[in-house]
């Protein structure tokens, strides 16, 4: 494996692990979210502006994913 192919399977997993972790961010979010609202809790517009600011993150973080997964795919044709 040549140095260009080690460094472009590096950036495969790269981006797998920060899909893995928005995905985890998804996950946990929504858990955190329900645990209030099963509790009875509305929970304040605080928290849920943070929450929104954080999924305009993983929105964004899960674009670039997408555009290096096409990159990729581009690069195989």
């Amino acid at each position: 494996m040549t140095s260009d192919e080690r460094a472009e399977v590096l950036r495969l997993i790269e981006a797998h692990e920060r899909t893995l972790a928005v995905c985890r961010a998804c996950a946990e979010t929504t858990r955190d979210l329900a645990f209030e609202v099963k509790r009875g809790h509305v929970p304040s517009f605080e928290v849920l502006g943070a929450t929104i600011d954080q999924a305009r993150g993983v929105l964004d973080d899960l674009g670039q994913v997408e555009i290096a997964v096409a990159q990729m795919k581009a690069a195989l044709w």
